[in-house]
């Protein structure tokens, strides 16, 4: 559904932006320059001439997308951070040992991994408690606010602004949704990828976009 909602976005959104009348006409240049070079039996100096048109009409072809092309890659780009926070990890199983890395000279740990919502316990080197991070999301990354989470929130929450350290890396086991193939072939990547190439390339075809 999601690589779904990214493909319309993406596409609409190219369609709109991008002149679409005048990159049909350049597509329609460019086959008809590379027809007469196809068709030309000339000596090969003079064939530049027909070379340097096909050339220069594919260079302002791919100029001419390119605006329009980056912008509309930003719904698929915060789809895809959304995704990965949302699909990405899941809690460990009880009893399964995780690390938990965090920034600064500083130690952690996850403790009532099999509690519904566990905590990061941060401690100093002598090992007395800095903070616990509850984690309300089986989300890997924790950070303080930035002014991009206006955009791709974090659903585990975020750090304290007063707290001495920036992040902490929880090394969470990866959630499969594939029962079969090599574990980076197992989560919601392929789903994702697979179903927005397949709706991108149906609406290409249906709202005839150049």
């Amino acid at each position: 559904m999601w690589g779904a909602v990214g493909a319309v976005l993406s596409m609409e959104l190219y369609r709109v932006l991008s002149p679409q009348k005048r990159i049909a006409r350049m597509r329609q240049e460019l086959k008809e320059a590379q027809a007469r070079l196809d068709t030309f039996d000339g000596p090969f100096p003079e064939a530049w001439r027909h070379i340097r048109r096909i050339l220069s009409l594919a260079t302002g072809r791919l100029l001419l997308v390119f605006p329009a092309t980056l912008i509309a890659s930003l719904p698929v780009l915060f789809l895809i951070v959304w995704a990965d926070t949302r699909y990405g990890d899941s809690f460990p199983p009880p009893g399964q040992s995780v690390s938990v890395q965090v920034a600064g000279d500083f130690r952690g740990r996850l403790v009532d991994a099999s509690d519904p919502t566990p905590t990061a316990e941060v401690t100093d080197p002598a090992g007395n408690h800095i903070a616990g991070i509850p984690l309300s999301a089986p989300v890997s990354t924790i950070a303080k606010w930035q002014w991009w989470n206006l955009f791709v929130g974090n659903p585990a929450g975020y750090l304290p602004g007063n707290a001495p350290f920036v992040r902490i890396e929880i090394a969470l086991p990866r959630q499969h949704f594939i029962a079969i193939g090599p574990d980076w072939l197992r989560g919601w990547e392929p789903i994702f990828f697979a179903s927005t190439l397949l709706f991108a390339m149906a609406l290409k075809f249906v709202r005839r976009i150049e």
